[in-house]
Order: C-alpha cells, then sequence, then structure tokens
C-alpha cells in the first residue's frame, strides 16, 4: 500500500517549484522512490546525488517506465519539481507521511548490536501487533525516509534502525521518524575516526532524543558507561541497579543460552538460540519494549527462543567438516570482542580469521592490536589476518596475508577437521568469500 501525495503536499512539503506543460493538471502520486528498478507507474522519482552516482541520470528511465514527475535539484525536459536538495525534500515528504499516524513508533541506535537488536524487537511485537519495521539495514539519510513510506493503516507499531558516521545525521532521520521509544543498544567505537570520541559518538547517537514525541520513554543499555548517564532511562543489562536485569546466565556453548529475566516486578526464564552476552542484552532490549506495548509474556520468550540473526551477523554454520560462526556483515573493536567470547565457548580447536576494522581513524592500528591481545588473553588457538591494519592482530606474522584470495588459497593447510572458525571483519573486506571456500571445502 503505497503512501498516496497529492501534488499540492508534495509542493508544500518540499518547498519546490513545479515545472509542467499546461494541462498537467492535479495529479495523485502513488509513492515516491529514489530507485527506478522499484518504479512502478503513478510513482514520483526523486533523484539523489551521491558521492559516486547522480540520480538525475536516471529521470529519462523514471519518466518511461511511467513516473508522474520527477523531484530534481535541476531543470529537466520532464514534469518536474525542482528543489534546492533532493535528499531534504525526500526526508521531508516522508515525515509529512509520518505525521499522518499516531502509532507507536521504536527507534533503535547505538554502536553495535542495531539491526540484531531491531530484529528481536520486531520478532517480539509481531506476534501480537501489526508491525512494520526496516527492511535490512536502510539506516541513513535516504533509508530512514523510504522506512517511513512503507508506514500504512494496517500497521499497530514501527520499528526503525538510524544509523550515523557523522554529527547531525541522527539529527536530521529522527526529525523524520519521531519516535515514541528510544532504544540506545551501546556507545563502542564504530565511526570513531569521524567523532573523534567515545563521548563525540555518544552526543552524535543521542540526537534522536531531540526528536521524541512528547511523553516518548528512553531504553538504554545500563552496561554502558555512556548510555547509562541519560536521564529517566529505562536501563536494562547484566549490572546491579539496572530497571532490567538479566541474572543467571547459562551458557550452551554456540547452541545458545538461557538466564532469567527480571523486569517490572516479574522473573521470566529465557532460553536464546544465539550465543553470548551480548544477545542477552539484546534480548532484554526487546522484552522492554514487549512489556511497554504489552505483549504477553509467552509470546514474547517464544520469539525469542526461536529468533537467529541475519546473514553475516554471527550465526552458525555447521558443515561436514568445520563449525563457522559468519560475523562477515560488519566490525568493530567492541563487536569483534563479543564474538571472540563466544568463540572461546567451542569445544574443539578455535581460529578466528579475522580482518581489517574500518573508519577507526589513527588509532585503527592500536584498536586491531588489542584484539589480538585479547584474542590470545582468551585462548582462542589460531588467529588468521587479512589486510594491512588486521595484521596487527596476528599471533604470528606468517599468518598474516594480504589479500583475501592469498587467505582463501590458504585454507586447506590452515585449517583442521572440527575448527569452529570465527570469520569477522568490516563490511567492505569482502570476508564472506572466505566463508564460502570454508563451506565448499
Amino acid at each position: 500500500m503505497a503512501a498516496r501525495f497529492t501534488i499540492r503536499e508534495l509542493l508544500n512539503a518540499t518547498g519546490g517549484t513545479l515545472y509542467a506543460p499546461s494541462g498537467f493538471g492535479e495529479p495523485v502520486v502513488d509513492g515516491l522512490t529514489i530507485d527506478t528498478r522499484t518504479l512502478t507507474p503513478g510513482m514520483a522519482y526523486v533523484a539523489i546525488r551521491g558521492g559516486t552516482f547522480d540520480g538525475h541520470r536516471f529521470i529519462p528511465d523514471a519518466m518511461e517506465k511511467g513516473a508522474v514527475l520527477s523531484i530534481s535539484d535541476t531543470d529537466v525536459p520532464y514534469p518536474h519539481i525542482r528543489v534546492k536538495n533532493t535528499v531534504l525534500a525526500y526526508q521531508n515528504i516522508a515525515k509529512m507521511h509520518r505525521e499522518r499516524f499516531d502509532l507507536p513508533v521504536v527507534c533503535i541506535t547505538g554502536s553495535v548490536g542495531k539491526t540484531t537488536t531491531k530484529e528481536m524487537v520486531k520478532a517480539v511485537l509481531e506476534t501480537t501487533l501489526r508491525t512494520h519495521a526496516t527492511v535490512g539495514n536502510l539506516n541513513n539519510q535516504t533509508g530512514v525516509p523510504t522506512t517511513v513510506l512503507q508506514i500504512n493503516e494496517t500497521h499497530e507499531v514501527s520499528v526503525m534502525e538510524l544509523g550515523t558516521n557523522h554529527f547531525g545525521e541522527i539529527d536530521a532521520i529522527a526529525r523524520v521518524a519521531e519516535p515514541t521509544i528510544c532504544l540506545f543498544t551501546n556507545i563502542g567505537e564504530a565511526h570513531i575516526e569521524f567523532f573523534g570520541s567515545r563521548e563525540g559518538i555518544f552526543r552524535g547517537k543521542t540526537e534522536m532524543l531531540h526528536h521524541m514525541r512528547p511523553g516518548g520513554t528512553v531504553i538504554a543499555n545500563g552496561d554502558d558507561d555512556f548510555l547509562r548517564t541519560i536521564p529517566n532511562a529505562i536501563t536494562y543489562g547484566l549490572s546491579e541497579g539496572v530497571d532490567v536485569r538479566a541474572t543467571d546466565l547459562r551458557p550452551e556453548g554456540l547452541s545458545g543460552i538461557s538466564f532469567t529475566a527480571e523486569l517490572f516486578g516479574k522473573k521470566l526464564p529465557v532460553r536464546l538460540s544465539v550465543a553470548g552476552k551480548h544477545m542477552v542484552q539484546n534480548a532484554l532490549a526487546a522484552l522492554t519494549v514487549a512489556h511497554l506495548l504489552n505483549v504477553p509474556d509467552e509470546a514474547a520468550l517464544a520469539a525469542l527462543k526461536a529468533f537467529q540473526p541475519g546473514a553475516g551477523r554471527s550465526g552458525v554454520i555447521h558443515t561436514d567438516r568445520f563449525t563457522i560462526i559468519d560475523g562477515t556483515y560488519n566490525c568493530n573493536p567492541t563487536s569483534m570482542e563479543s564474538a571472540l567470547d563466544v568463540l572461546k565457548n567451542a569445544s574443539g580447536r578455535t581460529v578466528c580469521i579475522f580482518g581489517d576494522m574500518l573508519e577507526l581513524g589513527p588509532d585503527a592500528p592500536a584498536f586491531h592490536a588489542r584484539i589480538g591481545a585479547y584474542a590470545k588473553r582468551l585462548g582462542i588457538d589460531r588467529m588468521l589476518t587479512v589486510g594491512a591494519l588486521a595484521k596487527n592482530a596476528a599471533f604470528d606474522p606468517k599468518d598474516a596475508y594480504e589479500t583475501v584470495g592469498a587467505l582463501i588459497e590458504a585454507l586447506p593447510s590452515e585449517l583442521r577437521d572440527g575448527d569452529t572458525i570465527l570469520v569477522k571483519a568490516s563490511f567492505g573486506m569482502h570476508l564472506s568469500a572466505v566463508v564460502d571456500a570454508i563451506k565448499a571445502m
């Protein structure tokens, strides 16, 4: 069900000027898109300029596919609304659409675990409520407006992920989303190159609070030294003094973890089919949201037990020869240490294949060396690295590979039957190819 707009509504939202032939009239626009591949007749096409592309090049294609008009920052020989900034125009239209709905909107941000927490929250809510949620990790300056524009009258709640790597970005997209529940996962070192410090990351993430609707609720990870300082937040975690706490943790190797959740006067037995204390924190966040939105405990607990993370997000893969922990979607120091904590609990020989963590600034070599020291302290048996930065984590220089291809060639001699292998790096390192190679062995 597409978000529909009149031309007048689009002009009011964007402050743009309509250029169209006489007789164009006031057609209704049946949705917006920034990608001509998803365009259907009756939609408007918003031409976005990016670092390596210019959406204005695709305006003729959009019109040929049946677009009513385009929204552009320059004049084109087709019906169009001309604006100064098409990204801002897209956000303003989405904000107008958001204001049509009075439904709970859960917005999630943090350095680590945004997408997994979003998926857990979605899983527990959709047991009871008609739930709209961010698809994948469409969490940036155009992804959040795209997500907001998908809200329709059938939805009872929306769950969105908000991402950033620069100051002002959360401010811009939270303005569009207008959260009623602000959920913070943690403040780590991801994107520290652009924020300068964890304190800077905290300031960037908490820009979301500026746009929370009146009467909204803040949920924050109370195990995090920065997040526990947010006033009037409901805190969750493993620490004493938090509002929602996990106790009696019972790890079950790589097959999951059980614990007791203490929240709002209740004690609930929780079992997760995913391993790691970080997954416990994510589950506590989901249970807190479920409680606030009146999801029955039994339904929430069943959803958490059945939950599995998405591809590349530390899911466990079993082959005839190996057990693989696939963490190839993304990586930063906090998430890498959490993944190593999971790996150490595996039976048999443990192998970490570690690639560069990006956007860490001038201290990047030290961050990578820290990972190597942490892995050695945990007793990880082998550390194979790939990339100019990750080599700082290698236990032995001969285990540092320059390219993914060179590492893949060496896998038959590096791995043994029965190994449990963690594969993790920033997405730009393309270590999913390593996972595929191991699966094929």
